[in-house]
């Protein structure tokens, strides 16, 4: 493992464990079985006996909102650390398309935390998971492996049960004897897996999770039969094809058995059975069969995890792979998008315009529209795309992607000023994204704002781990802001609440 690698494991240890004394937290807050790790979402034998009507009652049904609040604050501690840790995709047509998904398995999910915040991994092995206080992850290989949409969200709405259900708080008093390190191997190993080390990741995570399953078996049983159930009625209220889970049981077997016996990770932390297949197959309901396919936005959502996930060398083949597996109707529209993609990714735009010339023969959708500005820019013609980036905005004024991508392209045609208030007004919207404040200090760099860059980049680097980085961005803001009292009063201001998160997290004790 490459030095950085493990300096940065060794720290992330160590910050994570005070993060959870910080928050005063007992450690047994944390243990779900795996639920923190490989997403919780396969666990053996118990699931054929699950009565949909008559789930376990485990605890209380009553929020405590002291844990909820500690839970939120542990989770996006947790998450600064993760980020500092892990490869993280910072694209926001990836990131909106993830959220919107999550978002309408969220209305049918009773969380007593709706203050989800999501992020998009780069790594090659199938995973997802939810850590107390709303934090989701999803793997890129999840995205490139499902088939169809209605397999990730059974994935995503599983995952939501486990915080609906506060499985980690209804542990609680049953791990009080647990120790801190094993929440930092059980967090270490989700840090490993996502940076390559798999085999490492999921040493860690089994040994953890031997000690916990151990002690507390039938317990860690009972929660996951419970977000079973749960899982799949959210999925189906969702409006999703409830065959979507029994695909996904499908497609892990189907992994395992291709790679000789090395298990996705979901499986060697939950078993999967044949009980399992057939609980999830009692429960689907009759559908069209045009509906087990996702729609066109999915298929497109894949190539661009494709592409954050291969390199140039290998995307031909890996996109004949992928091609195999999308419905033979979306295959052209599929094919040409990550065409002209591959194209603008490798500098070659006379080949990207060419190519687009045939985006007006596929169906009218969003992200070609989107492909179309970006190709436009590419060439010189920026004019023109901000007349269809216009006409798009006033046709889906809300969507996050589309204003996000706005703002990029500004920066990428050379319009700073536009670029930086664009930025500004997302980073309003999305205080807690760090790609937002990483564009806009790009953007106020080229404008030569200086205040508005050491701001942006303050905001950027506590987003991602590095509070006093980020403080001593704020410092620089402040001397250059002497002569305007109110900014000076403002970033002071947010100086002293950084430094009092700071020193409430306890790192460097």
């Amino acid at each position: 493992m490459p030095r950085k690698t493990q300096h940065q494991l060794k720290a992330f240890g160590h910050q994570c464990k005070k993060s959870v004394q910080a928050a005063g937290l007992s450690f047994g807050l944390l243990l779900t079985g795996s639920a923190l790790t490989a997403s919780a979402l396969y666990s053996p034998q118990l699931l054929a006996e699950t009565n949909q009507n008559k789930l376990p009652s485990i605890g209380s049904d009553q929020p405590d909102r002291i844990t909820t609040n500690r839970e939120y604050t542990l989770g996006r501690a947790w998450l600064r650390q993760y980020r500092a840790s892990s490869p993280i995709i910072y694209d926001p047509i990836l990131q909106s398309y993830l959220e919107g998904l999550v978002d309408k398995l969220a209305v049918e999910a009773e969380l007593y935390e709706r203050r989800l915040n999501l992020v998009a991994i780069n790594a090659k092995t199938i995973n997802a998971f939810a850590v107390p206080g709303g934090v989701m992850g999803v793997h890129s290989a999840l995205l490139l492996k499902a088939e169809d949409e209605d397999m990730v969200a059974s994935v995503l709405a599983h995952e939501l049960a486990h915080l609906s259900q506060r499985h980690y708080a209804r542990r609680k008093d049953n791990a009080e004897g647990q120790s801190l390190p094993l929440l930092t191997a059980m967090l270490t190993g989700l840090v490993l897996s996502a940076n390559g080390h798999t085999q490492a990741g999921v040493a860690a995570i089994a040994s953890s999770q031997a000690a916990a399953i151990q002690n507390q078996l039938q317990f860690s049983r009972l929660h996951e039969q419970e977000a079973d159930a749960v899982g799949f009625q959210v999925l189906t209220d969702a409006g999703f094809d409830s065959s979507g889970m029994a695909r996904m049981f499908e497609l892990l077997q189907a992994e395992a058995r291709t790679n000789g016996g090395n298990a996705p990770e979901f499986l060697l932390t939950h078993p999967l059975t044949q009980s399992r297949i057939a609980f999830a197959k009692e429960r689907e309901r009759d559908t069209d069969l045009q509906t087990f396919y996702s729609n066109l936005e999915f298929q497109l959502i894949r190539v661009r995890a494709l592409l954050h996930q291969t390199q140039v060398k290998d995307r031909p083949v890996a996109l004949t792979a992928l091609l195999k597996s999308v419905p033979d109707s979306m295959k052209e529209p599929v094919k040409l998008y990550a065409d002209i993609l591959d194209a603008l990714d490798q500098g070659k735009p006379d080949n990207a315009r060419q190519l687009a010339e045939q985006l007006a023969l596929q169906p009218d959708h969003l992200y070609f529209r989107l492909l179309t500005a970006k190709v436009l820019v590419a060439i010189g013609q920026s004019d023109q795309a901000f007349a269809l980036l216009d006409a798009q905005l006033k046709e889906t004024p809300d969507k996050m992607a589309v204003k996000a991508f706005i703002a990029q392209t500004y920066l990428n045609a050379g319009k700073t000023a536009e670029a930086v208030e664009a930025f500004k007004a997302l980073s309003k919207e999305r205080p807690e994204d760090p790609w937002v404040w990483q564009q806009l200090a790009k953007a106020a760099t080229d404008a030569k704002d200086l205040l508005t860059v050491y701001k942006a980049n303050a905001e950027f680097h506590q987003l991602t781990g590095d509070i006093p980085h980020g403080v001593k961005e704020l410092k620089l803001a402040r001397e250059y802001a002497s002569n305007d009292p109110i900014e000076f009063a403002r970033i002071d201001h947010r100086i002293k609440d950084l430094e009092t998160l700071f020193k409430e997290l306890d790192f460097n004790k």
